[in-house]
């Protein structure tokens, strides 16, 4: 997922660095309860729902104090009768004591049920209104427009956003972002895979250049072998992030190993 820093989550503190990272550490545990319970607790609502947890590290970030990287990520998404919901929250680097948190909230609101007509043509399944909150230290974000899920032959789902994204820390006024992700399952002889992922094109905003943010990931079912599928998933996500942060000629390129458990 994309990162920021988030949550104020630095102590300033002149005594040890231990002291320092264990207060932040508490800090993520208590974010991470609280937005689980969130989660679980609105899954009860849910006609479908699923919460999980990767660890993925990689080598070649940009603009951070390491170029290598270890991220803890908590991920929630679920699908009620009017809409649909997704959050997540990336740790980065959670065992060092310069750890930051991103967050985003992606609520989304069904027209063809709550005004109960079709929606459907072509191949567009509904039309939605699209939201989204990102948060980070010192870093705020709106965003709000249109979504279309659609009916892609050998697709989980496919879905595309078309945003206005309003930066609060940047001048000029909004910009747009267009964010298209999917999910696409395959099989291997007995081996199950999943080739999922996201992309985020944004427009300039104030002095910032428009920025292009994908990743792909490529996930292997190990559950594929011992009948319990769905489960514990193995592989790679590639990140490739043109004018990262809106900033001129930074591009990060990067694989990044990835284990994920749904539960």
């Amino acid at each position: 997922m994309a990162l920021y820093p988030v949550f104020g989550i630095g102590v300033v503190s002149s005594f040890n660095r231990q002291e320092n990272l264990m207060l932040k550490t508490v800090r993520i545990l208590v974010i991470a309860i609280v937005l689980l319970t969130l989660g679980l607790g609105s899954a009860s609502a849910a006609i479908w729902s699923s919460t999980s947890a990767s660890f993925l590290y990689g080598s070649g970030y940009e603009l951070t104090e390491k170029e290598e990287a270890t991220i803890l990520t908590l991920e929630h998404a679920s699908g009620w009768k009017f809409g649909d919901n997704f959050f997540f929250f990336d740790v980065f680097q959670p065992f060092d004591v310069n750890t930051h948190v991103y967050g985003e909230w992606h609520p989304r609101l069904r027209l063809g049920r709550t005004t109960g007509r079709s929606m459907s043509f072509a191949f567009v399944k509904d039309v939605l209104v699209a939201t989204e909150l990102n948060v980070g230290e010192g870093w705020r974000a709106y965003f709000y427009g249109v979504g279309f899920d659609l009916d892609i032959p050998h697709f989980n789902f496919f879905a595309i956003n078309f945003f206005v994204r309003d930066d609060m820390t940047l001048d000029g006024g909004a910009t747009y972002q267009i964010s298209p992700s999917w999910s696409v399952p395959f099989a291997i002889g007995s081996a199950r895979f999943d080739f999922r992922g996201f992309l985020d094109y944004a427009g300039s905003q104030g002095g910032n250049k428009a920025n292009l943010l994908a990743q792909p990931q490529l996930l292997f079912d190990l559950g594929s072998f011992n009948e319990k599928p769905g489960n514990v998933y193995v592989g790679i996500e590639y990140q490739y992030w043109n004018h990262k942060y809106g900033i001129d000629g930074v591009k990060e390129s990067l694989v990044q190993f990835m284990g994920k458990w749904v539960f």
